[in-house]
């Protein structure tokens, strides 16, 4: 029995030797996921001052969408489901759903010469079509 012992006792020593070193590795796996999330996030600020201008509206409320800055949870909380945008400038990018006022932005967009020409190519439809 003292043979049995001794075996379970060497063996519950390493199982602590283990937990004890896989805690470690975690603490360290935590601290280098701590130093690449700061790189990145120099990386992406410094990405972003270089580039935030030449954004569509679409590509910002993509990020934005990353961020948390979005009405989606509103959305939730409210019962309301969100809806997909059916209609897209192809200018600018921007969408609308086609419900509601027609956005001043696609209402100015009407007058122009190039809604002319696309009208002229798509009478069946009022604006172009939203693709992903």
């Amino acid at each position: 029995m003292t043979d049995k012992a001794t075996k379970l006792s060497s063996l519950a020593e390493a199982k602590a030797k283990l937990l004890e070193e896989l805690r470690k590795l975690e603490e360290q796996e935590q601290a280098e996921r701590a130093n690449e999330a700061a790189s990145a996030h120099a990386s992406i600020i410094s990405l972003l001052e270089q580039f935030s201008g030449f954004f569509s509206t679409k590509q910002r409320n993509d990020i934005s969408g990353f961020l948390g800055g979005t009405s989606k949870p509103a959305a939730a909380k409210s019962g309301r489901s969100e809806v997909k945008p059916k209609y897209q400038l192809p200018h600018t990018g921007e969408t609308w759903t086609g419900r509601g006022r027609t956005p001043k932005s696609f209402a100015a967009w009407e007058g122009t010469a190039a809604y002319k020409e696309w009208k002229a190519r798509h009478p069946e439809l009022k604006f172009p079509l939203y693709r992903e």
